[in-house]
C-alpha cells in the first residue's frame, strides 16, 4: 500500500492509478480504506476513473497523530494528499463521519473540489446517532470485552436494513462479516467518537460553492435521511437523492443503487454551484 508523509502522520491510501479522473473516497468512523473495495472502487474505475482512497487518522498507525483528531484536521489530511497527488480539481465522496470530513474540506478548500458527494451525511447532533457515540464511548472506556456474537448482533441492528434482517441469508451473511471482520478499535477510533460533539455545523453549509449530491438511505438509524435531506436543503445548488430498503451501509447492502447515482452525478459536467436544493426527491433511488 502507498503512504505519505503529509501533516506529521504516515498517511496510508489505496490508489488505482491510471489515467482516469480521480475520485477519492473517504470513510466513516472506525472504518478503513478497504471497505471501499467491495463495491465502489470497482465500480468507478470501471467507469474509467482512478480512485484514491485514504485511511483516517486514529487509524493505525496513527491512532495518536499530532494535531489530534477533528474533522478539521481530517480535512487538511484530505487536502495534502490531493496536493501530494496533484488531484485537484477532483471528485469526492465522504460516508457518515467521512461525511462530515468531505463538509469541512468544502468549506476550507473548496478549489480542491470538482464535485462531491455525502453519502449518510449530517451536520448537526440528532438523537439515536448521538447515544450510538456515547454508547460505544461509554464500552471503550469500560474495558468490557464484548461476545463477537453480541457485537455482531447489535451491529446489525444498527446498520442494516430490516429488509436485510428478514432475508435469511442476507442475515446470516452479514452477521458472519460482523463476527469474523470487526471494525477498528482502539484509542483513535476512540476518538473519532468525539469528533462531532454538540456542534451545529449546518448554519455553515451554506456557504459550500461547490456541486453537490447528498444520498439519505431510507432505513437509516444511525443517520436519519431527513438529516442528510437537510443538507442539500441548505446548500445552494445541491441535489437529493435516497436510496429506499438500505441501512447506515446502504453503500453495501444495495451497492448497484448507490454507484449509478454516483456515476450518473458524475457524468454531468462539473460546474459552481446555482439555485437551490432540490428536497422533492428527485432522482430516488429504486425501491
Amino acid at each position: 500500500m502507498p503512504s505519505a508523509p503529509l501533516n506529521g502522520i504516515d498517511l496510508a491510501y489505496d490508489d488505482t492509478g491510471g489515467g482516469g479522473e480521480p475520485v477519492v473516497l473517504v470513510n466513516g468512523t472506525a472504518a478503513s480504506r478497504t471497505t471501499w473495495r467491495a463495491h465502489q472502487t470497482s465500480a468507478l474505475v470501471d467507469a474509467g476513473y482512478r480512485v484514491i482512497a485514504p485511511d483516517n487518522r486514529g487509524l493505525p498507525p496513527n491512532h495518536l497523530p499530532p494535531g489530534g483528531i477533528t474533522l478539521e484536521a481530517m480535512a487538511a489530511d484530505v487536502a495534502a494528499l490531493i496536493g501530494h497527488l496533484s488531484l485537484a480539481p477532483c471528485r469526492i465522496v465522504g460516508f457518515s463521519m467521512g461525511a462530515a470530513v468531505v463538509g469541512e474540506l468544502l468549506l476550507a478548500r473548496p478549489e480542491l473540489v470538482g464535485q462531491a458527494v455525502l453519502m449518510a451525511g449530517w451536520a448537526r447532533p440528532h438523537t439515536f446517532g448521538s447515544a450510538m457515540n456515547e454508547a460505544r464511548r461509554e464500552l471503550y472506556d469500560s474495558g468490557v470485552d464484548v461476545p463477537a456474537s453480541h457485537r455482531a448482533v447489535f451491529s446489525a441492528l444498527c446498520y442494516l436494513s430490516p429488509h436485510t434482517l428478514r432475508d435469511p441469508q442476507a442475515a446470516r451473511d452479514w452477521l458472519d462479516v460482523f463476527t469474523y471482520a470487526p471494525g477498528e478499535n482502539g484509542p483513535g477510533v476512540r476518538a473519532q467518537y468525539d469528533v462531532m460533539g454538540d456542534t451545529d455545523r449546518l448554519p455553515r453549509y451554506a456557504a459550500i460553492d461547490v456541486p453537490l449530491l447528498c444520498i439519505g438511505f431510507a432505513d437509516d438509524v444511525m443517520v436519519p435521511p431527513a438529516a442528510t435531506r437537510e443538507i442539500a436543503e441548505t446548500v445552494p445548488g445541491a441535489r437529493y437523492t435516497e436510496i429506499e430498503r438500505v441501512g447506515h451501509f446502504g453503500h453495501l447492502e444495495r451497492p448497484a443503487e448507490v454507484n449509478a447515482a454516483l456515476l450518473g452525478f458524475f457524468a454531468e459536467p462539473p460546474a459552481r454551484s446555482a439555485g437551490r436544493a432540490r428536497p422533492d426527491g428527485a432522482g430516488r433511488g429504486a425501491a
